[in-house]
């Protein structure tokens, strides 16, 4: 079965289910034509939709210019917004588990939204986790390395790949 490759650009049925009833934590982003992108994670029959939306974003030459947290009860966090365009993102949603010695456990989710800078020297991170915790460092820096270069998503054209840096990261 070949799956499909739509963007989720509408608060439909299946995202009022996943936020509302199964208070999963996703994102919305807007793009730099005006379309508003929905993180419609688990839909069956689509492709991933980190997937989707750089397909999208590569095939009408647009890119993120806002990302936000899309979670039931929260207002609005913006993670990264930038007119221009937000060059080098790349968004991960997961979920953790805290166990203790007695074998209580408690389940959090995070959603982990990262940036290249401007200088292309490190990877701003900013996150989200439900609920809130003092585990988790909601703001850090990260080192280059391949692995989270290759995980990012570039604007058409963009300036940071042709950074010595960034080219020697992705290319050997």
């Amino acid at each position: 079965m070949e799956l499909q490759h739509d963007i989720c650009t509408s608060y439909d049925p299946f995202i009022k289910r996943q936020l509302v009833e199964r208070l999963a934590i996703s994102w919305t982003g807007t793009l730099s034509n005006g379309v508003k992108v929905y993180g419609d994670y688990e839909r069956l029959g689509y492709a991933p939709c980190w997937e989707r939306v750089q397909k999208y974003c590569e095939e009408n030459n647009c890119c993120f210019t806002k990302v936000s947290l899309h979670m039931f009860g929260m207002a609005e966090v913006v993670f990264f917004e930038d007119g221009n365009g937000l060059d080098g993102l790349s968004i991960c949603r997961g979920a953790a588990r805290e166990q203790s010695m007695s074998g209580d456990f408690r389940d959090f989710q995070f959603l982990s939204v990262s940036l290249l800078d401007e200088q292309c020297d490190h990877i701003e991170v900013r996150k989200f986790v439900w609920p809130l915790n003092d585990y988790e460092q909601l703001e850090s820096k990260r080192l280059l390395t391949s692995n989270n270069i290759e995980q990012l998503v570039f604007k058409n054209g963009s300036e940071k790949l042709k950074n010595q840096k960034v080219f020697k990261h992705l290319n050997g």
